[in-house]
């Protein structure tokens, strides 16, 4: 039978050969399939392709070895007709869109306060204030109940506020105050008020803000008084805080006793303690304070404010003139802190590096050069940054040549000079106090150096030892 082939047919005598009473694909009605491609008219001399054994169409074989035509046939249509409907009769064409319902007068509204309430804090963060000035009183114009505007208010209230402006804010929650009185949020309205106003230096506006918050808790019944505990007893705290903020330490402590004789949880009591204490020791009553700040300790030598409470301690000690106990409770906070540290590793790095500054730099100038020399070792275990550990590292060998150990003193100047030739610190750039720090121990060592080489020469000299005037 003849085959088609693009330059002459070939005879094979095991292929069956296309009959007239099969249908050939003419040029005029080019056939499509869904799986295979349709023939395509014979070129001018060749013979028509064989027709294949593809499925039948509507009566119609697909035809192999020739390319889809252009334009689709009716043959095809109805090909995509049965790929749609998957040959069940029903077509799965996309689904229709269902019409948008409607919204209720209230919706609109709501969705018109969320788009002013957007558009406004967009604005606010660019900077565009007079713009978000606009939209916050059109959102205040929409039609509908405060209470429906509330989330909306707050939120553009947050971004004033994140902005640094704290007289919007404070107008908009005294607004809600007024406006929605009923307002189950009104008490945590008033203790926002009470933070605005003390952030903006009114304190006797805070104070009075946080009073509302416990009257409203005095007027709840038993079950909401319950609902609103919390809010009252912060309230009762942020007015002690604001005392203290203000100066007014007496009250603050009135206060914050006031709370200790209720049935606090552990955290807030330890919270209340140390600040009763520390009002204490900030009237000088020292007394009081190494009685307040003992029982703190004892109980909470772990929290976060127990190295601020030994550095207070230390300092009552040495204003009762005990140097000994203040000695040791330096000592105690500078090496015996580690394990305690957890609560707040940078609280507790904080004061030791206070309390040791302060009571070593107070030891040298008094003279006493071994406590001295001692809490500055302790000093310079605590970070091993240049910035911190070479200055520290340099007053060590200030006191050992007060106390004429003189190769001790050296050791601490090489240190320093050497430490600058490492890699990590030699190209690091540093602050001028350090390179000028690396100058004044290299210029030690050398100092030294002379000094040491000519006692020797004066000792071999005279047979004696020649005494060095270690006041420079």
């Amino acid at each position: 039978a003849p085959v088609a082939t693009p330059a002459a047919p070939v005879a094979t005598p095991a292929a069956p050969v296309a009959t007239p009473a099969a249908p050939v694909v003419t040029p005029a009605a080019p056939v499509v399939t869904p799986a295979a491609p349709v023939a395509t008219p014979a070129a001018p001399g060749t013979p028509s392709a064989v027709i294949s054994d593809a499925p039948k169409i509507d009566g119609v074989p697909a035809v192999d070895g020739a390319e889809a035509p252009k334009r689709k046939s009716r043959f095809s249509a109805a090909a995509d007709a049965l790929s749609e409907d998957g040959g069940s009769g029903k077509k799965r064409g996309k689904a229709k869109k269902e019409p948008p319902v409607p919204l209720t007068p209230e919706q609109a509204k709501a969705v018109e306060i969320k788009g002013f309430s957007d558009k406004a804090k967009a604005s606010i963060k660019k900077g565009d204030f007079e713009v978000a000035q606009g939209l916050l009183e059109s959102l205040v114009a929409v039609d509908l109940p405060h209470s429906e505007k509330k989330v909306a208010l707050q939120e553009v209230a947050t971004v004033y506020e994140e902005r640094g402006d704290l007289t919007k804010p404070i107008a908009i929650y005294e607004k809600l105050c007024v406006v929605l009185d009923n307002d189950g949020d009104v008490p945590a309205w008033l203790l926002k008020l009470g933070q605005l106003y003390r952030d903006a230096g009114a304190y006797q506006m805070a104070i009075s803000r946080y009073y509302g918050v416990i009257q409203l808790g005095m007027k709840m019944g038993s079950s909401d008084f319950t609902r609103y505990q919390g809010l009252t007893r912060q309230a009762q705290r942020e007015v002690a805080n604001t005392y203290f903020i203000k100066g007014d330490f007496e009250q603050a402590q009135k206060f914050y006793n006031m709370a200790l004789r209720s049935d606090l949880p552990k955290e807030e009591r330890a919270v209340a303690m140390f600040r009763s204490a520390h009002c204490t020791f900030m009237r000088n009553d020292m007394n009081g304070a190494v009685n307040a700040l003992e029982r703190f300790l004892k109980d909470f030598s772990r929290h976060a404010s127990a190295a601020e409470a030994r550095y207070m301690l230390a300092m009552s000690y040495k204003n009762l003139g005990r140097p000994q106990d203040a000695y040791d409770t330096v000592i105690e906070l500078l090496r015996e802190a580690k394990g305690k540290a957890e609560a707040d590793p940078k609280a507790w790095a904080f004061w030791q590096k206070k309390a040791g500054n302060e009571f070593a730099n107070d030891y040298y100038q008094r003279g006493d050069f071994v406590n001295a020399v001692t809490i500055y070792q302790a000093l310079a275990a605590l970070e091993t940054a240049p910035e911190w550990r070479w200055p520290v590292v340099y007053q060590m060998g200030l006191c050992f040549e007060r106390l004429r150990f003189e190769s001790r003193a050296v050791e601490c100047y090489k240190y320093i000079v050497e430490e600058n030739t490492k890699p990590e610190f030699r190209w690091k750039k540093m602050p001028q106090s350090v390179g000028n720090l690396v100058k004044m121990a290299a210029w030690r060592v050398e100092q030294l150096s002379w000094e040491g080489a000519t006692s020797k020469q004066l000792r071999s000299t005279a047979g004696t030892e020649v005494p060095r005037s270690v006041s420079r």
